[in-house]
């Protein structure tokens, strides 16, 4: 049974530094010192008491073709000072003061772009690659986050998630999955993991995406935050690609592009910046999650540049160093890199990768008098995974007119889990291997006046494996595999003309080699209409399917259609606002009622050819300041009804039906200058969540005795619904600008108020009966942050 691992380490954590002499008000002291091999870079950095000064510059770009724009106006509104790009499309503005800026970027025939959330620190280039649409003069300008495109009359199924962010919001780990919690719609499944529910689907119906291709689950320890312990293939415990690289996440929520696919609930793809290429720049980051190690800079000036970043967790390294951290042993590393190799005339070929392992190792505590749960009855408990993704980029333009790319990626992953226990006859074991080969072709073609074209073609081969021993039921399965191809030709218009924007798009997915050998049309269709300078209303319809789970016996592709009709209107320079009312179907689920793949998130299916449907209807609506300066915050909620179709024909709540979830992030920042006249700038962030309880089928306690192990009565649905979830999250930083290099030292508590919020209720056979299990509780992670 799964359990609060990361707050067992870090209780024992605090209680190895009492031992040493350390209550937990000098915590931040003693975490402070930990990278002693720092420390001479850092004294010799302090020498210097030049004022800090700034960089920022880019390039700008035409959206469909991939020119250069030479000419493109870039003014940055706060300090009335504006600049030209150049021949090759490029931009800088030097000796900046550090702090927030608005930059507004325009061009005679394109849609003027404000970037509204731009920090630049010393010590590091903010480098900026910025493309613009073609678009009637009379459209008013789109003010977005910091984001590299415009998107007029953007719908709010698509969430751009920036790094900026990952390092501002509160308790987010760096993990832009966490991250999206914050904004309406998407809301956790458990403290412990970054699995996302999705308008009241189960966290299956989404998958990662890396620079636009189809992955294998990118999170370290997939096993945490389950029911069962088994790994899952949507989400884990640690984001395996370092916020480092991250330049943005977009997040998709039911509604995708023709060019997206294989996805009922949600993507996520997440997308790398380029290294500096014109100087060479380090980051060293310390804290309690782990340590980063972060380089780029150019091959050669100008040109080619590389990124790279390795991480090691914190409680690894502790345990390295004979550092005893009770009976959980959790550790992971990783690496991740982006090699960029652009040409002059818009040509580029990017080469990206990355690579992760992770461990969970339970020890039997020895003193009997400790334990607490059945747990405590196994002497070990074993879990392990290797996962890797190497992928690659090209695009070469055609004139003004097109642009051709082709991109492809292979990744794999592979997860065990052993647990042995004295009162068991037999082991239990769990396996999963998945590998993924991505492969797009797509050539897009400038439409006058004002649109283009795209045509394209995905494919994706899949090759999966499941095995499992369970000692207790009949639920052992000695291996299933499965494997096929997923083939999908696509065409995406987009036209703007006055007022109007339009995006028709059309994908025709093939599935081989399953037992549906089956080609599904899946149309879309995006509209908008600007009312005003400041109001846009739109709707979109959207078909997609997605590829079978390795865990759902059924070979067949589900099959989702969502309706949504949304409202925004700009709230001045920095503000907005957003509405929208959707209704998403869903067919062919694997499995029969509350057995269905729909309300599940690791547990392997029984053998069935039984399917079910679903549907959800909902509202949300969200409230955004940007964070230019002073007060932020980003204000959201969803009221949503979540059913499926039960084996009597009724349509009852799923198991993720929370019909409500509510967040309030807000914050505010002080800027200043100390005594050697360097501006520095101190932060205050807090985040609260509200939301309805996750269901549960009820317990069958006479038969959970008999067999020892949970039995649920899932003939009876999932009537009962857990209490309300809530939590508050802290995050305050501090961060100081010298003449080359910047530090930040910041503290986020993740649930300060130590709230106890429902993970689940299962049948604990050492203490035979009922028992609850909670979510994470108080978690502070203490980090330092240096870029030079």
């Amino acid at each position: 049974m799964a359990t609060n691992k990361y707050y067992r380490v870090f209780k024992q954590l605090s209680l190895q530094l009492s031992s040493l002499g350390k209550s937990p008000k000098h915590f931040k002291i003693s975490i402070a010192g930990l990278p002693l091999g720092l420390l001479p870079l850092l004294f010799l950095l302090i020498g210097y008491s030049l004022n800090a000064q700034a960089t920022l510059r880019g390039s700008v770009r035409d959206a469909d073709n991939g020119q250069y724009l030479t000419g493109a106006t870039v003014y940055l509104n706060n300090i009335k000072k504006g600049t030209d790009t150049d021949t090759l499309g490029r931009f800088r503005f030097a000796d900046l003061t550090p702090g927030r800026y608005s930059v507004e970027v325009s061009f005679l025939g394109y849609q003027q772009l404000v970037l509204s959330e731009i920090l630049v620190s010393s010590g590091k280039e903010q480098v900026l690659d910025i493309e613009l649409q073609e678009a009637p003069t009379s459209l008013t300008s789109v003010t977005v986050k910091a984001s590299r495109a415009s998107q007029s009359g953007a719908s709010p199924n698509l969430l751009r998630l920036t790094q900026e962010e990952t390092l501002r919001f509160p308790a987010t780990f760096n993990d832009p999955a966490r991250l999206a919690t914050a904004y309406p719609g998407i809301s956790s499944a458990n403290d412990q993991a970054n699995h996302l529910v999705i308008r009241g689907q189960s966290p299956l119906g989404m998958h990662w995406r890396l620079e636009g291709l189809e992955i294998v689950n990118p999170n370290h320890t997939a096993n945490a935050g389950t029911f069962s312990d088994r790994s899952t293939l949507s989400g884990g415990g640690v984001n395996a690609l370092s916020a480092q690289l991250l330049e943005e996440a977009n997040f998709y929520l039911g509604a995708f592009p023709a060019s997206y696919g294989n996805a009922t609930a949600g993507l996520l793809d997440l997308r790398l910046r380029n290294g500096n290429n014109e100087q060479r720049e380090y980051t060293v980051q310390a804290g309690l999650i782990g340590f980063d190690l972060a380089a780029e800079g150019p091959f050669t000036t100008g040109a080619s540049s590389y990124l790279i970043n390795y991480r090691y967790s914190f409680t690894g390294l502790l345990s390295d160093l004979g550092v005893p951290l009770g009976d959980e042993d959790i550790r992971f590393q990783d690496l991740s890199f982006k090699l960029n190799f652009p040409g002059t005339k818009g040509n580029s070929l990017q080469l990206f990768g990355l690579m992760g392992t992770s461990s969970n190792e339970f020890t039997q505590p020895t003193d009997t008098t400790t334990w607490e749960s059945e747990k405590d009855l196994y002497h070990t408990i074993d879990f392990d995974s290797k996962m890797a993704t190497f992928g690659f980029n090209w695009q070469q333009p055609q004139r003004d007119k097109g642009l051709w790319q082709l991109s492809g990626a292979w990744s794999g992953i592979r997860n065990n889990r052993l647990a042995l226990a004295d009162d068991l006859l037999t082991r239990e074991y769990n396996n999963l291997e998945q590998e993924k080969t991505s492969l797009r072709f797509s050539y897009r073609r400038k439409l006058l006046p004002f649109g283009s074209v795209t045509f394209g073609l995905e494919g994706l081969y899949l090759d999966q494996k499941v095995a499992r021993e369970f000692p207790f039921t009949t639920e052992g399965i000695s291996g299933r595999v499965s494997e096929g191809v997923v083939l999908s030709p696509y065409l995406d218009w987009r036209y703007q003309i006055k007022k109007v924007n339009l995006q028709l798009g059309w994908r025709a997915t093939t599935y081989l080699n399953w037992l549906d050998e089956k080609t599904y049309s899946e149309p879309r269709l995006a509209v908008s209409y600007l009312a005003n300078k400041t109001t846009v209303f739109g709707g979109e319809y959207n078909v997609t399917t997605q590829a079978p789970s390795p865990y759902a016996p059924q070979l067949q592709a589900r099959k989702a259609r969502q309706y949504s009709l949304f409202w925004n209107r700009k709230l001045g320079d920095a503000r907005k606002v957003s509405l929208q009312l959707y209704q998403q179907e869903l067919s062919q689920i694997a499995g029969a009622g509350a057995r269905s793949s729909i309300n599940q998130l690791e547990i392997i299916l029984p053998v069935s050819s039984a399917t079910t449907e679903g549907r959800t209807r909902g509202v949300e609506l969200s409230l955004q300041q940007f964070a230019t300066g002073g007060w932020w915050y980003v204000l959201s909620g969803s009221l949503f009804d979540a059913r499926y179709l039960d084996e009597q024909g009724e349509w009852v709540k799923t198991r993720f039906a929370q019909d409500f979830a509510s967040a309030l992030t807000f914050g505010k920042e002080w800027s200043g200058t100390d005594q050697l006249n360097r501006t520095n700038r101190f932060g205050f962030n807090v985040a609260v969540r509200w939301n309805g309880g996750l269901r549960s089928a009820p317990i069958l306690l006479d038969d959970s005795k008999t067999a020892r192990t949970t039995v649920f009565d899932y003939d009876a649905g999932f009537t009962r619904q857990l209490p309300n979830y809530f939590r508050t999250d802290l995050r305050i930083y501090y961060q100081k600008n010298h003449a080359n290099w910047n530090s930040m030292l910041s503290l986020d508590i993740q649930n300060w108020s130590g709230q106890q919020n429902t993970a689940f209720e299962y049948y604990d056979r050492f203490l035979d009966q009922v028992a609850t299990r909670y979510q994470l509780e108080f978690i502070p992670i203490l980090s330092y942050r240096v870029n030079f």
